[in-house]
């Protein structure tokens, strides 16, 4: 089917692929995470801002 050569490179190129979408979703999961503290910290200051009024 494949020779011994073609099957490291697919295993290279699959590994590659791997680490390289588990940091991209690494990331997202970060942006994540502060996108949803930025919405905490928005809905205290509006909070804070509707107490004053």
């Amino acid at each position: 089917m494949f020779s011994q050569l073609e099957l490291r490179l697919i295993k290279s190129t699959l590994k590659d692929r791997v680490e390289k979408e588990t940091v991209e979703l690494k990331q997202l999961d970060e942006y994540m995470e502060k996108a949803n503290d930025l919405m905490v910290l928005d809905t205290l200051i509006s909070k804070i801002e509707k107490s004053q009024n």
